[in-house]
């Protein structure tokens, strides 16, 4: 992405280098990764709309099943961040040779990961969910739901896997085609499936479970082939599959440690968040199990921007631009804010129209009109939050950003309790522990730039040598 130029790097600490992407730059970078998250959430957005129309029965069982699910896969995202961060390093130091060998060790070991995590689930998921799930009509549905949703970590894993390839060099355009191939077979089979139309069995729940495995199947498959071309695997040296490296797997998981440690905590932390609205009533989850899908499709350009932050942030380090990091930071802070206000705008006066998408049963429309409101105004400070943060793990320190999360999910955690237990009835003011963590999060990272700032050894930035 930059010219590699050290002496330059140093040269430019009071001025705006080239590591300094232009607007135009990040939108171009990040738009891919916006549709091909969108497709991705169509996905939620379509099974959550059938469940509604299924049942809150099978709504809330879709709610516990899928973070429990993304609990699972947030390890092996956790993993394949560290890889991104590593094949931007290597983007940035011009070693475009050295990405293959990062992408076929990563591989291999999500594969045998995803092998014991399948395993582990089928065997403690049955253990665990009578444990956690006080109304037995949500047990086995949710077990069911489970036992087959969790093979789809053999090929998200490989997805996950392509995605930090291609954000890693920022070639992010193939991301869109792959999650609409992934986006367009789901859609078809939850309603294939779900109902049982056109000579298929109606499967209902599992059968929501089932689409999601076999569309995640077909955009694995996707990117297997683009990246097959001789072009790309010449550039980058992939699919070799030599022996695996295990001096690159430590080097890798040097960095990926604990961003997995990180997203599986804060994931467990989300799947407990679902668990105590449990407890207050079926309708409430069924409610909450909406507004996740809504937050999760309105946080979309957001989370983009955060993904190509770390990229940008680690390929500048790379270059020999450590000193620029905060001016990168910066500039992508305010594009972000500017797409998640106007996100805002835009959607609170459809907040009603929005919830009907999900659901015909205008109470639980009614019970989650306020928890709207409460994730919008939660997404302007997530707007600033999630970038600057990202920026923290792009600088490879990712044991800081593992206790930045901690720390915010400790002040999270005691604010969702204290407010699930002063307003049991009111679901929506538990949203507003959001607000808590997502401001916990900014002061943190902001510290932590604060504190190295003035840092003149750009040698501390450089934590992961050529091989």
């Amino acid at each position: 992405m930059f010219a590699k130029n050290k002496n330059e790097g140093k040269e430019m600490t009071h001025t705006v280098s080239p590591a300094v992407p232009g607007f135009k730059k990040i939108w171009a970078v990040s738009l891919p990764i916006m549709l091909s998250m969108l497709a991705q959430n169509i996905i939620s957005v379509t099974d959550t709309a059938f469940m509604g129309r299924v049942g809150e029965i099978e709504l809330g069982a879709a709610a516990i099943g899928g973070v429990y699910f993304h609990v699972l896969f947030m390890l092996g995202f956790g993993f394949a961040t560290g890889m991104q961060i590593l094949i931007s390093r290597r983007k940035g130091e011009n070693n475009p040779e050295k990405i293959g060998p990062v992408m076929e060790t990563g591989l291999l070991f999500l594969w045998t990961l995803a092998a014991i995590l399948i395993a582990g689930a089928q065997w403690l998921t049955p253990c665990i969910m009578p444990g956690i799930i006080s109304h037995e009509s949500l047990l086995q549905p949710s077990i069911n739901f489970l036992n087959i949703r969790v093979f789809g970590l053999i090929f998200v894993f490989v997805n996950v896997s392509f995605r930090a390839f291609h954000v890693g060099v920022t070639n992010t355009r193939p991301l869109t085609y792959g999650s609409i191939i992934m986006a367009v077979t789901n859609v078809i089979l939850d309603y294939l499936l779900i109902f049982g139309k056109s000579g298929f069995p109606k499967m209902g729940l599992e059968g929501a479970a089932l689409a999601s495995v076999i569309s995640e199947a077909a955009e694995a498959v996707y990117f297997i082939v683009y990246n097959s071309r001789s072009r790309i695997r010449k550039t980058y040296r992939l699919f070799y599959f030599r022996n695996m490296n295990f001096k690159l797997l430590k080097q890798t998981l040097n960095i990926s440690i604990f961003v997995m440690l990180q997203y599986f905590i804060s994931l467990s932390t989300w799947f407990i968040f679902f668990i105590v609205i449990e407890k207050t009533g079926e309708q409430n989850l069924a409610s909450s199990n909406i507004i996740r899908s809504i937050y999760g499709f309105i946080t979309i350009p957001v989370w983009a921007y955060a993904a190509v932050t770390s990229s940008f942030v680690s390929n500048a380090i790379g270059a020999g631009y450590a000193k620029q990091i905060n001016a990168i930071i910066a500039r992508i802070v305010k594009i972000s804010f500017i797409t998640a206000s106007a996100i805002v705008l835009l959607s609170g006066p459809l907040a009603r129209q929005i919830l009907m998408i999900y659901t015909n049963n205008t109470e639980l429309v009614n019970l989650s009109l306020l928890s709207v409101y409460v994730i919008l105004g939660a997404n302007i400070v997530f707007s600033c939050s999630c970038v600057v943060f990202n920026g923290v793990s792009g600088t490879g320190k990712t044991k800081i950003a593992m206790f930045i999360e901690i720390i915010s999910l400790a002040f999270y955690m005691a604010a969702l309790y204290l407010l699930v237990y002063l307003f049991p009835e009111n679901v929506e003011y538990a949203w507003f522990s959001e607000f808590v963590y997502w401001i916990g999060v900014l002061i943190f990272s902001l510290i932590y730039f604060r504190i190295i700032k003035n840092l003149r050894d750009e040698s501390k930035f450089n934590i992961v040598k050529a091989i």
